[in-house]
């Protein structure tokens, strides 16, 4: 997180909306998110079904490399919007930007510990003096291993950090005895006999702000009505998935096509489940108190510092459950 703060810094200019209403046709939004990530489907539903046309909204996606990048974008009056992990905003708030979470993408932890189907580990009890392969920092999921193992008392636990999307690399090498992935790996992990020795998801039980879609607080003073149609496309996509998964599981098929049809429809089916995936974009105080209760331990932010009130504005999405 020092490298988000880092980053976010050094771009707090003066910002201006990405895109201006064109005079004729759809208003123009442009939305940057962290990756291309399973994660995100709610987005990739809402543009492959058309829902943003329907609010009358021409919406480019674009992929920024990691969270602080799209939070930058939006900054700099690249974006109107980012998606990640809310905590990153708050962080740039915490610099002098002017940045509001206006909808929720992901409501849960979408992290599993898995290890070789052979493996004596079973639970966290069994990780004593062990070595858990996990993503290089900042990524949430170690922070949340990290945190997992602070409460559980293992101080004696090594962690082998490698890029992100590679986590079951040291296991499969024979340098690590278990991971901590994120989807589709999981299910590519499962497929091959792995076996989930911790459900981060469980744990969570989908009350927590893990990825959340933020602008700046100008923005929704200029054009509140471009931002409504947003979070409304949002909350129909994420309406749409819980009512018919089918179109949930046929959106991220064509999102990720170098992947098995099996595993992502597994994936998707997972979040579903285990309420990863929102029934609406509404964001509660419970679950960004979860996530800002993570950043306070591992020393990111001081206790205090930061309020649900100064972070988040759930009146869009208030509107739009309402309809």
């Amino acid at each position: 997180m020092k490298y988000f703060r880092t980053l976010l810094g050094s771009t707090l200019i003066a910002a201006s909306c990405a895109a201006a209403p064109t005079a004729f046709g759809a208003e123009k939004a442009v939305i940057y998110q962290a990756f291309q990530s399973i994660q995100y489907l709610p987005l990739y539903v809402a543009m492959n079904e058309g829902l943003f046309t329907k609010y009358g909204l021409e919406v480019q996606k674009v992929t920024a490399g990691g969270g602080a990048q799209g939070v930058a974008a939006v900054i700099g009056g690249h974006a109107d919007f980012s998606l990640q992990d809310p905590m990153t905003a708050v962080l740039a708030n915490l610099k002098g930007a002017s940045l509001v979470n206006v909808a929720m993408v992901v409501a849960g932890v979408p992290v599993w510990m898995v290890a070789p189907p052979n493996s004596p580990i079973k639970s966290v009890a069994d990780l004593k003096d062990q070595t858990i392969s996990a993503a290089l920092p900042p990524s949430t999921s170690t922070y949340l291993l990290q945190n997992l193992l602070k409460e559980k008392g293992l101080s004696g636990v090594k962690l082998n950090t490698v890029s992100i999307g590679t986590e079951i690399s040291p296991v499969t090498a024979g340098r690590a005895a278990a991971a901590t992935l994120y989807q589709p790996q999981v299910e590519q992990a499962l497929a091959n006999g792995y076996k989930i020795v911790h459900d981060f998801a469980k744990q969570y039980d989908g009350v927590y702000a893990f990825s959340t879609i933020d602008t700046l607080k100008s923005t929704i003073q200029k054009r509140p009505q471009m931002v409504q149609g947003f979070v409304s496309a949002i909350a129909d996509a994420e309406k749409l998935m819980q009512t018919s998964p089918q179109v949930a599981y046929r959106v991220a098929v064509a999102e990720f096509p170098t992947l098995e049809k099996s595993v992502v429809e597994a994936a998707v089916k997972r979040m579903l489940d285990q309420k990863i995936y929102p029934a609406t974009p509404s964001i509660s105080k419970a679950a960004f108190q979860a996530g800002l209760d993570l950043q306070v331990s591992i020393g990111n932010i001081k206790k205090g510092e930061v309020t649900y009130d100064s972070a988040v504005d759930n009146s869009f999405a208030e509107k739009a459950g309402a309809k």
